[in-house]
């Protein structure tokens, strides 16, 4: 998938933001989440059956092999607080093909810890104060923040606040808050108890 996205440069910037940006939608989104054989580390090559990944590329790239640890992680539900990622609902909610972003919120059985909003970002500039619905009211804490510095240097590391959600409409939901979010950036927030 990297080496897809820019050939020769499968360890670029804009090769890890995109390529991670997929992963992350499909360990969020329902059913049985499949990933590319090496994706969790930048795999630069196609899968053969008689060829075998370069499992070398994990020390290289921690960072990635870290992020798609901490998704398995919150897919699971390993925390607690992320119950809805386990289970098969889901509403896309939020769709603005200008600002190339969307969001969707996931649950089980819903409540605190089984609602799940999930934020894409699919453009390569920040957004700060967009405005988002939420399907409850209250503060909305961020798991996951893919710009996180912790997975690559030179990822921005542009903050992903946690949320206060009012009781204010927007897209078809009760409840209202702003996010802040980074370029080719995907966002996981829930609520405690």
């Amino acid at each position: 998938m990297p080496e897809d996205i820019w050939p020769g440069k499968a360890d670029s910037w804009f090769s890890k933001k995109r390529s991670t940006l997929g992963g992350a939608l499909v360990l969020t989104s329902p059913g049985i989440p499949m990933i590319f054989e090496g994706q969790e580390f930048l795999e630069d090559r196609w899968f053969h059956d008689r060829v075998p990944i370069d499992w070398s590329r994990s020390e290289h790239e921690r960072g990635i092999l870290g992020m798609y640890r901490d998704m398995i992680a919150l897919r699971r539900n390993l925390s607690g607080v992320t119950r809805g990622l386990c289970g098969q609902n889901i509403h896309l909610y939020h769709f603005d093909d200008e600002a190339k972003l969307i969001a969707f919120h996931r649950w089980d059985k819903q409540g605190p810890t089984d609602s799940v909003v999930v934020v894409v970002n699919m453009a390569n500039q920040n957004r700060d104060g967009y405005v988002i619905g939420f399907p409850r009211a209250g503060l909305w804490k961020t798991r996951f923040n893919s710009d996180s510095h912790h997975y690559g240097p030179d990822f921005a590391n542009h903050p992903a606040p946690d949320v206060e959600a009012y009781e204010d409409n927007f897209d078809g939901l009760p409840c209202s808050g702003m996010i802040s979010i980074g370029p080719y950036t995907v966002v996981i927030l829930s609520q405690d108890a």
